[in-house]
């Protein structure tokens, strides 16, 4: 006789996790004490248990890497075949059940983030939270369905960029990841004033760094640049006023030749008018950075030169 296949979820008896007398294998927790459970239970739930068990022969499971509160939570939820997923632990449930490809269980999660998303107070600490899960679930889990939700879910959010993504940079403006801020633009849909705003306060008392050139080497950006002179001539003096400090390296000097070629472009098929010099109203600093990175870049060229005829 063909014995059905269990199938997940399933209420074995939550019961049964704390009665030793079905445990035949142990789980190690963080906190350095244990408790026994069924390898039957554990296996139908998730191949990675079957694996350790029936292929590996081992008779321990260490859930060391997690809290305990969420590893009796995962071994609860899959005696009971359900679970109540909360903010509070919802990381830890979410990174443990990944781990273990409890297929049902990562769904829970996710069904819940979507829910948490669409009741969102719209505050900045609630979507600093949903954001931050994504972010983490993104570039550490290497799942990226938590950030298509929030961008998704935002997008739809009014002075999405004021209320959250200027504040936002301007907290992780040197932390934040690429990946990440190139998700916090497409958030923006096109409203990038708050953006650099943030680069504008964070370029009076700071240096270029990685996340000012992720923001103004993308597309969207430069774009915008036409239709705001007067914030654009503000950023770039602060950029001039680093190269004629000598605080700026290759890379740097790179991004301001490609934003002023961006920019100059630009300028060439506007409609707006034109001086009598061929520049556009509000672009003079613009077009006197362009000459004064090419001009620094030929002096050190020069330099190089003779600093290697002198060497040989």
């Amino acid at each position: 006789m063909t014995v059905a296949k269990v199938s997940v979820p399933c209420d074995f008896g939550v019961e049964n996790l704390y009665d030793e007398f079905h445990g035949n294998v142990t789980v190690e927790f963080k906190d350095s004490t244990s408790m026994k459970a069924s390898s039957l239970i554990l296996s139908w739930n998730s191949e990675v248990f079957t694996h350790l068990f029936k292929e590996l022969r081992q008779g321990t499971v260490e859930l060391k890497d997690f809290s305990k509160e969420a590893a009796v939570i995962l071994l609860e939820s899959l005696y009971s075949g359900d679970i109540v997923v909360k903010r509070s632990h919802f990381r830890e449930i979410y990174k443990i059940s990944h781990a273990f490809k409890v297929k049902w269980l990562s769904e829970k999660c996710i069904a819940a983030f979507t829910e948490f998303c669409e009741s969102s107070s719209q505050d900045f600490n609630d979507m600093e939270f949903l954001f931050n899960e994504a972010v983490y679930s993104d570039c550490t889990l290497k799942c990226g369905k938590l950030m298509e939700i929030v961008v998704t879910t935002f997008s739809k959010f009014e002075k999405m960029p004021e209320m959250f993504v200027g504040p936002y940079l301007t907290k992780y403006f040197t932390r934040i990841k690429p990946a990440a801020l190139n998700q916090l633009l497409e958030i923006c849909c096109g409203q990038f004033i708050p953006v650099l705003q943030a680069v504008k306060e964070h370029l009076e008392t700071n240096g270029i760094v990685k996340t000012v050139h992720t923001i103004l080497s993308n597309e969207d950006v430069v774009q915008c640049m036409v239709g705001e002179s007067q914030l654009y001539d503000e950023l770039y003096g602060m950029m001039l006023k680093q190269l004629n400090d000598k605080n700026m390296n290759a890379e740097d000097l790179e991004l301001l030749m490609n934003l002023n070629r961006a920019v100059r472009n630009q300028g060439s098929t506007s409609n707006s008018v034109v001086r009598s010099n061929g520049i556009l109203p509000g672009y003079a600093t613009i077009m006197n950075l362009f000459h004064e990175v090419e001009e620094f870049i030929k002096a050190a060229c020069r330099k190089n030169i003779d600093a290697l005829r002198h060497h040989v």
